[in-house]
């Protein structure tokens, strides 16, 4: 007979998938977990995976235009952070990947050269 019943057991994961999904990591969700529902380490392991599981399958399903509006607001809390915390060097490398994630990839988009020769 289990110890849990069926619904703490899916209470907890769908905790365990809001945490995830609130930017914990793994460890921090795992631990977070293990001291909210007095549950073993092992089993608090188990709910984050699944929570993960479901992030990655949700991904696979989403667009790439919202994927990329998801990581772009997400780099832009981050710079935000970094300039509160005079942090220069986090907010140069957040604007080099923003510029790479957008801006580079379509620089070359306009350009006719001869029989498509970009030079790069």
């Amino acid at each position: 007979m289990p110890r849990t019943t069926r619904k703490e057991r899916e209470d907890r994961r769908r905790y365990a998938l809001e945490i995830v999904s609130n930017g914990y990591g793994w460890g921090d969700a795992t631990k977070i977990i293990e001291n909210t529902y007095k549950v073993s380490r092992r089993t608090a392991i188990r709910d984050v995976d699944i929570a993960f599981e479901g992030i990655v399958q949700s991904l696979e399903k989403s667009d790439i235009k919202a994927l990329m509006g998801w990581i772009t607001l997400g780099v832009q809390r981050n710079i935000m952070k970094a300039e509160q915390q005079n942090n220069h060097g986090a907010v140069i490398s957040g604007y080099r990947l923003l510029f790479d994630m957008l801006i580079k990839p379509k620089e070359h988009d306009g350009k006719r050269t001869w029989r498509n020769y970009r030079g790069v």
